[in-house]
């Protein structure tokens, strides 16, 4: 295979029963929310991640060989208030998040080293409550967004001071500006 995956996790792939599960990670300021996409717990790299079952659906995973950013929709149905709570009162934009394809054998125990399908940033949440459910759907952006970004810079004092704060030498250019240099002459 192409993908940097363990000898173990290749075998349970081309085993004649296969158990998938998605694992999602959301690195909120407070504290992470980890879910997949079974019953119980699981826990992997010391982290216990709730089930969510088939309240936790996930688009597809766009791949392709250009470079360009590729996002993801993740929707919970049937969440708690506490949740919704979370999703109101955090600030969740451009905090990171992870999607991992995993493999179970078969005592439903988790193959080591999960593949990662997604690494990027959480960008809009919805969240609809028509009384008797709380869905919450939230759209996240890969890192190569980024790219899109303009950087702007100017040559400014102001503006180098704010990436190098010692450094003065564009202090000097507004007296730069008016100096008169006699080139080549004695």
């Amino acid at each position: 295979m192409s993908r940097d995956i363990t000898a173990g996790f290749e075998a349970e792939i081309e085993a004649d029963e296969l158990r998938p599960a998605l694992l999602v990670k959301l690195e909120f300021g407070s504290g992470d929310v980890l879910a997949w996409t079974g019953v119980g717990d699981l826990i992997y790299d010391s982290e216990t991640y709730t089930g969510l079952g088939n309240f936790l659906t996930i688009s597809p995973v766009q791949e392709s060989q250009k470079l360009e950013a590729n996002g993801l929709q993740f929707v919970l149905s049937g969440v708690n208030s506490s949740l919704v709570s979370l999703a109101l009162t955090e600030d969740y934009q451009w905090r990171p998040i992870s999607l991992f394809f995993a493999v179970l054998d078969a005592d439903y125990s988790l193959i080591a080293d999960p593949y990662q399908l997604f690494k990027g940033r959480m960008d809009i949440m919805e969240i609809t409550d028509d009384g008797n459910e709380s869905t919450i759907a939230l759209n996240a952006e890969n890192i190569l967004i980024d790219l899109k970004e303009s950087k702007e810079r100017r040559l400014t004092p102001e503006d180098q001071i704010r990436y190098f704060p010692n450094d003065k030498g564009l202090n000097f250019v507004p007296t730069v500006q008016d100096i008169e240099l006699a080139w080549g002459t004695s």
